[in-house]
């Protein structure tokens, strides 16, 4: 495999936990998928935890323990009727996306998206342009910076965006946690969508939830309790992207347990990541279209017995 290159560095390595719950004769599986980078507890912490709740299994989940809240409340969440969602083809950083993006079009993705904030802006401005002029007018285009933009270089950016209406979807978390002040007004000048990612990590992120104007991209393995999630979401979800974050097969059929209860959701899934780990614990290639069908699939228990024991 190759590494996810992004704002923040190179991804090669993902680590987390698959637990897993005996409760009335049944089996249940969950995965925590610690994230410290967007707020989350540690790995170590979720160990600790995890660890004494399997002594103890009355034992609540606190508050900074989002990883940990969501993978025990999936486990033992009831089952959902499974839809049809499209999803996004994630595209790699720099030079390789014109080929990459080729072979996304012939796989059927209609949405692809980008990490940028990687590269010279230069480059990465001028790969855009080549980009569109070479996709169909129906595909749409979003772009992640994941925080890693200043303002000039956002200046740039929305300049191009702003040319490109039909084409672009948003651009996510241009600039850093703290700055959604500066994101808002920059969106309302340039008339370009602008998502928040890591910003809905932070302190502020119920607030965001209820006042930011764009898309919310929401990875669900780091926001605590699946019917917290539920409950909050409903509102707004019409607005909301899922994304995932790198998770196993469990955690990704835990995902799509929130997106059944989302009946508003109109924005492609952000989970073509299969193929970026070649473990074997997820689908290698999940193709533009998710449904029943394929979900009929799932066998956690296949997934459990390819685990490494917990030293």
């Amino acid at each position: 495999m190759k590494p996810l290159r992004t704002a923040h560095g190179e991804w090669s390595l993902r680590q987390g936990f698959i637990v897993k719950i005996e409760q009335s004769g049944a089996i249940h599986y969950g995965e925590v998928a610690p994230l410290p980078d967007f707020g989350t507890e540690s790995l170590l912490a979720a160990q600790e935890f995890l660890l004494r709740r399997s002594r103890e299994p009355a034992l609540r989940v606190p508050a900074k323990l989002p990883c940990c809240g969501f993978g025990l409340s999936a486990a033992l969440a009831v089952p959902s009727t499974p839809r049809n969602y499209a999803v996004a083809g994630l595209l790699p950083a720099g030079r390789a996306v014109l080929a990459a993006a080729e072979l996304k079009l012939a796989a059927g993705f209609s949405v692809l998206k980008w990490k940028i904030g990687v590269e010279p802006i230069a480059l990465e401005l001028n790969l855009l342009q080549q980009l569109l002029k070479r996709l169909p007018s129906s595909v749409a285009v979003r772009l992640d910076a994941n925080g890693g933009l200043d303002s000039s270089q956002l200046a740039q950016w929305l300049d191009l965006l702003s040319d490109h209406p039909t084409q672009i979807e948003y651009l996510e978390q241009p600039l850093a946690v703290g700055h959604e002040s500066e994101m808002a007004l920059q969106m309302q000048a340039s008339g370009v969508a602008i998502a928040l990612d890591e910003s809905l990590n932070g302190p502020s992120a119920e607030l965001l939830l209820g006042k930011w104007s764009g898309p919310l991209v929401i990875k669900p393995a780091l926001m605590g309790c699946l019917q917290k999630q539920v409950r909050s979401l409903q509102p707004i979800a019409d607005r909301v992207v899922l994304s995932s974050v790198f998770e196993t097969r469990i955690g990704l059929e835990a995902a799509l347990c929130l997106a059944d209860q989302l009946p508003g959701l109109k924005y492609a899934l952000g989970f073509d990541t299969g193929a970026a780990f070649d473990d074997g614990l997820n689908l290698a290639q999940l193709g533009p279209a998710l449904g029943p069908q394929l979900r009929q699939t799932y066998q956690p228990q296949a997934i459990w017995n390819q685990l490494p024991p917990l030293s």
